[in-house]
Order: C-alpha cells, then sequence, then structure tokens
C-alpha cells in the first residue's frame, strides 16, 4: 500500500504541488522539503512566509502541520528495536529515496564554472591596473568581489569547486591587504592578511601563504618595525625555503629591514641568497607589477636591493642596482617604481659623503611629479625621508623650494589619505 501522507507532506500534495515544484516555489532544495516533511528539519524563521503563503495557512496552522509530521515521524514502526534478537531492522538502511536526494546534494553547486572563471578573471585584471588607478580607486574594487565570494561560500558546491573559491577568496583578502598597506591602514591590512593566510592554509597552497608574510612584512616595515618586518619574512621562507616566493622575502622582507637595522653583513647575505635562488628558477627579468603573485624577478630584486642599502650609506651599491633596473622601470608601465628609485637614488646622493644636494633635490623634485596623482604609502615616506636629510641645508635657496614643492603636494587629499598614522 503507498504510504499515507499527513500533515505538511499531505498539504503540499492536496494543492497540487509535486515535492520539486514545491520546493522551486517556496525558494529551497528538494531535499530540504523532504526534510521538513520527514520532520528532522525545520523551516528557518525567514523561509515561513513564503511557505505559509504558498500553502494558504496560518502560522499557526503551519506549526500544526509540521508538529504532525514529526509526530508522525517518530511514531513509525521503523522506529521500533527488533523483538527476535539477530534480526535487522530496516531503520538500520538508508532510505532510498533519502539516499537519492543526498546524491544529487553532492553534485548541487550555487556558482557554476563560468561565473566563477568571471571572478577569478578579475584578479589578473586588478592586478595589471593597479599601478594606474591605485589603492583610493581599485581597493572598492576588491573590497566587492570579495564580499560576493563570502556569499558564494555560504551555499552548497562541490570539493572542486569550493577549494579554487578559497583560492580566490585568499588572493582577494591579499590584494586588499597590500592595498591597504599602501594607504597606510595597518591594521585593516593585518585583518585582511589573516583571512588570507586561512584561506591558503586551508587548502594547502603554500606560494600563496609566502606571499601573505610578504605583506605582513611589508606592513611592518612601513610601521618602522623592522624586526618584526624581519620576523614576518623568515615566517614565509621557513615554508619553503626554495620556493621562487622566497625571493621576494628575502630582498623585500629581510634585505631591506636589516639595512634599516644596520646590519650590513645581514643585507649581504640575503641579497646573495636571492641572487642564488633566482639562479635556480627560470623567471622574467622585467619588472613585474608590484602587486603580482609572480615570484620577483631579476628588476624587482635589484630594485628592493638598493633600497636595502640606502640607509647603509651604500651609495655605491644603490647605484649599482639601480644602474643595473634602470632601463627595466623606464620600460616598464609603473610610475611608483620610477619615482621611488628615483628617490632612493636621491637620498643616497646625500648620505654620501659629498653629498650632491641640487642632483638629489631634482630627483625628488621628479619623483613627487611622477606621483603626483596617485600616490602610495611608500613613496610618501621615502619623500618624507628625503626632505628629513635636506633640512641639513635648510638656508639653500634649492632646499626652500623643494620644501614648498612637497608642502604643496602633502596639502592634496590623495596624499593626506595615505599619509595616515600606523594605528589606522
Amino acid at each position: 500500500m503507498p504510504r499515507q501522507r499527513r500533515g505538511l507532506a499531505a498539504r503540499r500534495a492536496g494543492l497540487g504541488y509535486t515535492q520539486e515544484r514545491f520546493a522551486e516555489t517556496v525558494g529551497v532544495e528538494r531535499s530540504t522539503v523532504w526534510r521538513w516533511e520527514k520532520g528532522t528539519a525545520a523551516p528557518l524563521p525567514e523561509q515561513r512566509p513564503r511557505i505559509v503563503s504558498v500553502l494558504g495557512v496560518t502560522p499557526e496552522e503551519l506549526d500544526d502541520l509540521l508538529n504532525e509530521t514529526a509526530a508522525k515521524d517518530t511514531s513509525s514502526p521503523q522506529s521500533h528495536v527488533p523483538e527476535h534478537p539477530g534480526v535487522t531492522s530496516t531503520s538500520s538502511w538508508d532510505d532510498p529515496d533519502e539516499l537519492w536526494l543526498q546524491l544529487q546534494e553532492l553534485q548541487e553547486s550555487n556558482v557554476g564554472d563560468e561565473q566563477l572563471r568571471f571572478l577569478e578573471d578579475q584578479v589578473p585584471r586588478i592586478v595589471a591596473e593597479y599601478e594606474h588607478r591605485g589603492p583610493v580607486e581599485l581597493g572598492p574594487v576588491v573590497v566587492r568581489a570579495r564580499r560576493q565570494v563570502h556569499q558564494l561560500l555560504r551555499g552548497r558546491q562541490t570539493l572542486r569547486i569550493r577549494y579554487r573559491l578559497h583560492r580566490l577568496a585568499g588572493q582577494l583578502a591579499g590584494l586588499a591587504g597590500y592595498m591597504a598597506v599602501n594607504m597606510g591602514r595597518f591594521r585593516l591590512a593585518n585583518v585582511y592578511c589573516q583571512e588570507a593566510l586561512l584561506c591558503a592554509t586551508e587548502i594547502g597552497d603554500v606560494d600563496l601563504q609566502a606571499w601573505v608574510w610578504g605583506t605582513y612584512s611589508l606592513g611592518a616595515y612601513y610601521q618602522g618595525d623592522f624586526q618584526q618586518a624581519y620576523s614576518h619574512a623568515g615566517r614565509g621562507r621557513a615554508l619553503a625555503p626554495q620556493s621562487p616566493q622566497s625571493i621576494r622575502l628575502l630582498v623585500n622582507g629581510q634585505a631591506r629591514a636589516l639595512g634599516k637595522l644596520g646590519d650590513r653583513a645581514g643585507v649581504e647575505k640575503a641579497v646573495g641568497q636571492a641572487l642564488s635562488l633566482l639562479d635556480h628558477h627560470e623567471i622574467s627579468p622585467e619588472l613585474t607589477p608590484c602587486l603580482s603573485f609572480e615570484p620577483y624577478g631579476y628588476a624587482r630584486l635589484a630594485a628592493n636591493a638598493a633600497t636595502a642599502y640606502v640607509p647603509l650609506g651604500d651609495t655605491e651599491r644603490v647605484l649599482h642596482y639601480t644602474g643595473d633596473v634602470d632601463t627595466a622601470v623606464e620600460q616598464a608601465d609603473s610610475d611608483w617604481s620610477r619615482a621611488l628609485v628615483r628617490l632612493d637614488v636621491a637620498t643616497a646622493l646625500l648620505r654620501q659623503p659629498d653629498p650632491d644636494l641640487e642632483h638629489a633635490l631634482a630627483l625628488g623634485t621628479e619623483s613627487v611629479r611622477i606621483c603626483a596623482d596617485h600616490p602610495i604609502r611608500s613613496v610618501w615616506q621615502r619623500a618624507h625621508t628625503l626632505y628629513g636629510l635636506a633640512q641639513r641645508w635648510a638656508g639653500d635657496a634649492r632646499v626652500t623650494e623643494f620644501t614648498e614643492v612637497l608642502r604643496t603636494w602633502w596639502s592634496r587629499p590623495q596624499v593626506r589619505d595615505v599619509a595616515g598614522g600606523p594605528t589606522r
């Protein structure tokens, strides 16, 4: 004999709804309706008004239907203990209908390949456009994409899709963290990096984990915590010392921090290790975008090595590495890189025994002009360092002129945005 429907199932069938059509009308999966009718789950508060409307009942009548369903389930003779030892109860086996629905659930996903590819394609596009549009314009784009991925993660996906979503979530959080550093919003950057690291660890993406530790290090460096910057980079290197990601960790993370700490031997060792590691990997020598997840090639390595030698007063090494990278920087579509290299050279020229004030201030003025409309924290900070060194010649007309250029630049809203305090 066919099973007698009672409660919710009887009301639904009496109105001519199949289980599948009812699920579609209410806006849930068919397996969810099946559980309501079995009495193993109850509708969520936000789902109840729609169910009430579709069934044409009051909220109280819906409760009665659900209670009747639950009572039927608990009184089912299938739940009784078998009378004869050794005889297996049918309740120890899966219900074929439930098994079929579970099989469908394993294949369900709230995001398809096409939608996921669209979201994934945004990452390289953001990286490529970053140095043209900057964090002020692109930051909200990244944040919106990140929120969209988080919304999707609340749904159901196959394991393959979920892996890709976690990787995408980690990349977007990492990009947001990097941009927050460039805006001087360090507390926000740390939280984004925590999220990126969690996602990368969850899926075992060691390269992404290393990249995130490099971004942690970058944030500590621009807050003036050079020991922490060194340590963060070291944690990233410990994950995969021979990974090409360690090139960035060695020169951008450790060498630059050691330079600020006055450790010449440490800088030379870190730069040497980065050069040795570069020899073991086939990496394009061209200047990659600063936001890229790709490993550093020689151009990025040399630019960061130059920065590491600036606070040590080693003008010869600074000019050596900036000379190596000069062609790549000028050919690259990167105003920030051009400005930063010029500021490094300018600072080195003022730190040498025979300072070249005129050339240094000319380079400083040119750097400010290059980044007038889209500054980042690193350009602001190095310009500020150059200004401090130039005060040794405070009475010189060239210094007065340079100071006025900087004050005009610093008064711009875009510049004030990136010059916030380290606790932001």
